[in-house]
């Protein structure tokens, strides 16, 4: 994958030093007043389980309805979240990224937040520990090295499931060692859509590369 000059801006000595905690949720919401308030707190609350420092970045894809309202009663409650714009529709996850200062990234969108967490804890600790580059929890969420993943998450656009599938498709084609899931089975599967960029099985979150 070429790196662009945004992406090169991103991976300055600067920027990789600029490591504050250890997990940066990204939350891009558009119109989810109904969802984002739950999704932030039930995030902060799995990731006080763990015992680890984070920060949630709430991504604002210009939503139109209360959900800055809804936001700002959750400030209270959940002291690590911040509010922050992404330059238009489409661009959450990319606009997150750039501001993040965690070293893992934990990409979700609010409804798939409402959903099974199976497995999260699992992918952080994997990614942490340099198991994998990143956990493509497919259909749920997606935990990378932050470092790693910033090329592939530069200029990335589009909404919810797909933005998700495209940035799973950008991890693998810039040969990050992923490990692909399916949230709720206990085995590891791969969606056709990825098999063309993981000619081998991916390791999984509980082994270590030799």
């Amino acid at each position: 994958m070429t790196v662009t000059a945004a992406a090169q801006n991103l991976l300055s000595p600067q920027v990789l030093m600029s490591t504050c905690f250890e997990v940066s949720v990204v939350l891009p919401f558009g119109d989810d007043e109904d969802a984002i308030g739950p999704a932030v707190q039930r995030l902060a609350a799995e990731l006080r389980t763990m015992s680890i420092s984070f920060e949630v970045l709430a991504v604002d894809e210009d939503s139109g309805d209360n959900s800055h309202a809804v936001l700002a009663l959750q400030r209270a409650r959940v002291p690590e979240l911040r509010v922050i714009h992404a330059p238009r529709r489409g661009r959450g996850a990319d606009a997150g990224a750039a501001r993040a200062q965690g070293r893992v990234l934990w990409i979700i969108d609010p409804h798939k937040a409402l959903g099974p967490m199976t497995g999260a804890a699992e992918a952080i600790r994997a990614v942490r520990e340099g198991t994998v580059d990143a956990v493509v929890m497919h259909d749920a969420f997606i935990v990378a090295n932050r470092v790693r993943a910033l090329p592939a998450l530069t200029g990335l656009r589009g909404f919810r499931d797909a933005r998700q599938r495209r940035l799973a498709r950008r991890l693998a084609a810039g040969g990050l060692r992923l490990d692909v899931q399916q949230v709720e089975t206990t085995t590891s599967t791969r969606p056709r859509w990825l098999s063309a960029f993981l000619p081998r099985r991916a390791p999984s979150s509980t082994s270590r590369p030799s």
